[in-house]
């Protein structure tokens, strides 16, 4: 059973709030000097099925193929073009200025057929600059302006909370507890990368902790004050994190400039958010941002619930139960118990399947096939319609099923026999 230290307002005396933590041996941890200092949604991908409009799409084909500065104007934005194969789209169009990348065409659906063409992708700043209602009547307007019959299919979310006065310590990895296999750790110099945490060592203080893969749940701790630069967002953010006050500095800023900020994130690949629906009983499909929003609070607190920094065995570590209680997203998180719906029983060949993609994979891989040539023959293998069966149970399409026969081949390439 998995246990929080008990909580004790000290101003007040109120039991289960305030800073002050007493575990269980009597210890105190007094987290009275954190200062949370923005808390919201930094990314959204939503998805769309529909029909590709020909006259758009033929402008998107036409500003393709003119050359490598190819641009076109969409709604009086100009789009830098460019191929859009590697995410499984046909062409990608992208404005960071504006902040919207917009993935239309799908790789793998003929353009005059109904299909999954279009992904746009939301910036943070852009977000950040629109209620929700707003944001997505936006999005929606853009998703019409390529398809017709447009129906919105998933949404992924990525949850951010930033935070001063706590930094994680150099065992931080060895004591977090996650049902992800792969974990990676930076620290400024040098990557580090394992599967599971059993046994896992860390020399040296940590500036990112990745928990999990981008297409299922993820958890990232990091060093926010450094990216900002990498990313050139530091005036944005700092505009953002100088508006946060706390009781003791109102009605002064918290923000320390000085200090590092630190940001807990938590990324839901859209196949997550899906399985977390369906696995919940009593409350409705989320396929829009409109339909995610009162549950973003709800779906945080599953998140660091399942995936969680421990002080002791069983015991969840003063600073994560603050960040899972006392993070908000604009709504309480509503009664219900979230998670994710069991995986559904396969036909009963599904460890065949398994195995012979990936035997399969090893053979393309050791003939140098190309990614295209390995997709041709897995396509006329006779494995084709049992694998594309087995990975549409998980919701994994054929965009994301191409992705996983190229990394499939490159990490044969690099670290399997295949290289010898």
């Amino acid at each position: 059973m998995i246990k929080d230290f008990d909580r004790i307002n000290i101003s007040t005396g109120e039991l289960g709030k305030g800073d002050l933590f007493i575990g269980p041996d009597g210890q105190q941890i007094d987290l009275e000097h954190i200062n949370v200092l923005w808390t919201g949604v930094d990314t959204i991908r939503q998805l769309y099925e529909g029909k590709l409009r020909p006259q758009v799409i033929a402008e998107v084909i036409a500003a393709y193929e003119s050359g490598i500065d190819a641009q076109v104007s969409i709604k009086g934005i100009d789009f830098k073009v460019q191929s859009g194969k590697r995410g499984g789209y046909r062409y990608l169009l992208q404005n960071r200025e504006y902040g919207l990348t917009i993935l239309v065409g799908s790789f793998y659906r003929e353009p005059e057929s109904y299909g999954s063409h279009l992904k746009i992708e939301c910036s943070p700043r852009w977000i950040y600059e629109r209620g929700t209602d707003e944001l997505c009547d936006e999005l929606t307007e853009w998703g019409m302006h390529f398809l017709e019959a447009i129906k919105p299919t998933g949404i992924a979310i990525h949850l951010a909370c930033d935070f001063q006065g706590w930094q994680p310590p150099e065992d931080f990895a060895s004591h977090f507890v996650t049902r992800a296999k792969t974990v990676s750790v930076h620290n400024g110099i040098s990557d580090l990368h394992f599967q599971g945490l059993d046994g896992a060592t860390v020399n040296g203080r940590g500036e990112t902790y990745t928990f999990g893969k981008a297409n299922s749940l993820q958890v990232c701790l990091y060093d926010k004050s450094k990216e900002i630069d990498v990313s050139d967002k530091r005036a944005f953010m700092e505009g953002i994190w100088e508006c946060a006050v706390s009781e003791k500095s109102f009605p002064e800023t918290c923000y320390d400039p000085e200090l590092p900020v630190w940001r807990l994130e938590v990324r839901f690949h859209h196949r997550i958010v899906n399985e977390i629906w369906q696995g919940t009983s009593g409350i409705d499909p989320i396929y829009t941002f409109a339909h995610a929003n009162k549950h973003l609070t709800g779906l945080w607190q599953h998140a660091l619930g399942a995936n969680r920094y421990e002080a002791k065995r069983e015991w969840v570590h003063p600073i994560w139960t603050k960040l899972r209680e006392d993070v908000n997203f604009g709504h309480a998180a509503p009664p219900i118990h979230y998670k994710r719906v069991k995986k559904q029983p396969g036909c009963g060949n599904e460890k065949n399947v398994s195995l012979a993609f990936g035997n399969l994979l090893s053979i393309y891989a050791r003939n140098q096939f190309s990614v295209k040539q390995a997709w041709d023959c897995l396509k006329k293998s006779g494995l084709w319609e049992d694998l594309c069966n087995y990975y549409r149970r998980r919701e994994i399409y054929e965009n994301e099923l191409y992705q996983l026969v190229r990394d499939g081949l490159v990490k044969r390439r690099l670290l399997g026999k295949v290289a010898a």
